[in-house]
C-alpha cells in the first residue's frame, strides 16, 4: 500500500504503511490511532500509544506508557513507570522505585530503599545499621575489655591488662614434630625424604614447625605490644637444649626467633624447664614470671621414660616453689585422655590446665593464651576450654 500524494482532510482509521510527505491538515489528531506507526513520528504525541512502539522515541512522550520498552529511553521520563525497565536509564531517575533491582547499582542511592537489596554492597554504608548482623564477626573488636560492659553477661569473665611479667617461651624441636614420631630422630632434618615436607627450607624442615614459630612470634609481638613492662627469653629443646636468647624486649625475640634452625632428636623437657628457669632467675622483683611450654608430647630424656618423667616433674616443682607459673601447649590430635595431656595436666602444669592444639589451628589458641598471661600477672583465673587437674 502505497501513501498518496495529498493527506486526506480527516484521517483514516488505520494508518498507512509509511508516513504521508506532507502532513495532514490538521497539526494533530483530536486522539491517536488504535495501533502505532509502524515508523517513528519526529515528535511524540501528546497522549500515549496503548501499545508502545517497537522502538523508542527520541525524545520521551510526557506520560509514562503503561508498560516500560524493551530498550530505555536515552533520557529518564519525567515520573517513573509503574513497573522498571529490563536495562537501567544512563541517567538515575528523580526519585527512587518502590522495589529495588534485581542488581545493586554502582553507586548508592541518596536514599535507602524499602526493602533491602538480596545480596550486600562492596562496601559498608556510612552509617550503622539498624538492627545487627544475623552472625557474629569472626574475631572480636579488641583483646581487651570494653569500656561498658555488655547487654548479657560472658560465660567466664575476662582479665584486665595491667601487670609486668617475663615470659620464657620453651619449643619443641623433637623429630615427631616433623615426622609424627614415626620415622626416627630426624636430626637435622635428615634423612630429608622421611622428614622434610611441604617445600620447606632444611633449617625449617617441615610445615609444622614453621607453624609453631610463626605462632610464636605472633603471640610475643601481641604480649609485647601491652602498655606494660615485659621481657622475653627464648629455649628449644629436642635431645638437647639450648637457650636462644636471655630476657629482652619483644622486638629482640622476634630476631631470635628467626634465626632458629630445626634440630630433631628426642624430648629433653626436664632440660627446658630448667633451662628457662635460669634465664627468669634473672627477673627483676616486681615481675610476675611465666613459662610457656610448647610440645607435641610427653618426655623421652634423659635416661628411660619413666626417669624422663620424674626429672621433668622434679624440674617443674623446682620452678613453681621460685613462684613461676607454667603453661603447657600439648601439639598433637586433641584428646583429653591421652597420657601426656593427664602428665602435663597433673605433673608439669601449675593451675591444672592444659591448653590442646594441632599444629595448623595453633593461631586458634592466641587469645586463650593472650588472657592466660595478662590474668595470671593479676592473679586472676582464664577461661577456656581446657581440662583441669581433678
Amino acid at each position: 500500500m502505497q501513501p498518496t500524494s495529498r493527506p486526506s482532510k480527516t484521517p483514516s482509521n488505520v494508518p498507512s504503511s509509511a508516513p504521508t510527505q506532507p502532513p495532514t491538515l490538521k497539526t494533530l489528531t483530536l486522539e491517536p490511532s488504535n495501533s502505532p506507526v509502524i515508523k517513528l513520528t519526529n515528535s511524540p504525541s501528546d497522549m500515549p500509544t496503548r501499545e508502545p512502539t517497537v522502538k523508542a522515541s527520541v525524545a520521551p512522550s510526557v506520560r509514562p506508557t503503561s508498560s516500560p520498552l524493551e530498550t530505555p529511553t536515552s533520557d529518564p521520563s519525567t515520573t517513573p513507570t509503574r513497573s522498571p525497565s529490563d536495562l537501567p536509564t544512563k541517567v538515575s531517575t528523580l526519585k527512587p522505585s518502590t522495589t529495588p533491582s534485581s542488581g545493586p547499582t554502582r553507586s548508592p542511592s541518596d536514599q535507602p530503599t524499602k526493602e533491602p537489596t538480596s545480596e550486600p554492597s562492596s562496601t559498608p554504608s556510612l552509617s550503622p545499621t539498624r538492627s545487627p548482623s544475623t552472625k557474629p564477626t569472626s574475631q572480636p573488636t579488641q583483646p581487651f575489655p570494653t569500656k561498658k560492659p555488655t547487654g548479657s553477661p560472658t560465660f567466664q569473665p575476662t582479665c584486665a591488662e595491667n601487670g609486668n611479667f617475663n615470659l620464657c617461651i620453651a619449643l619443641d624441636m623433637s623429630g615427631s614434630v616433623c615426622n609424627g614420631d614415626v620415622f626416627g630422630q630426624c636430626l637435622s632434618c635428615q634423612p630429608q625424604t622421611q622428614c622434610n615436607s611441604g617445600g620447606e627450607k632444611p633449617s625449617i624442615c617441615c610445615p609444622n614447625f614453621s607453624n609453631m614459630l610463626e605462632f610464636t612470634k605472633d603471640l610475643t609481638t601481641a604480649l609485647g605490644e601491652l602498655s606494660t613492662d615485659q621481657d622475653f627469653s627464648l629455649v628449644h629443646f629436642g635431645t638437647e637444649v639450648s637457650i636462644a636468647s636471655t630476657l629482652d624486649s619483644w622486638r629482640q625475640a622476634i630476631k631470635s626467633i628467626n634465626k632458629l634452625r630445626y634440630t630433631g632428636g628426642l624430648t629433653n623437657l626436664a632440660g627446658a624447664i630448667s633451662s628457662c628457669q635460669s634465664t627468669l632467675d634473672q627477673s627483676p622483683p616486681d615481675r610476675k614470671n611465666l613459662m610457656l611450654i610448647l610440645t607435641d608430647g610427653a618426655p623421652s630424656v634423659p635416661g628411660s621414660t619413666q626417669n624422663a618423667q620424674n626429672a621433668a616433674t622434679a624440674a617443674a616443682q623446682d620452678a613453681m616453689g621460685k613462684e613461676t607459673f607454667i603453661i603447657p601447649v600439648l601439639i598433637e590430635e586433641p584428646n583429653p585422655f591421652d597420657f601426656a595431656v593427664t602428665y602435663l595436666r597433673n605433673s608439669i602444669s601449675s593451675d591444672g590446665k592444659v591448653f590442646l592444639s594441632d599444629f595448623e589451628g595453633l593461631n586458634d589458641l592466641q587469645e586463650s593464651l593472650f588472657e592466660q598471661v595478662t590474668c595470671q600477672t593479676n592473679v586472676n583465673n582464664i577461661k577456656d576450654t581446657l581440662w583441669e587437674r581433678k
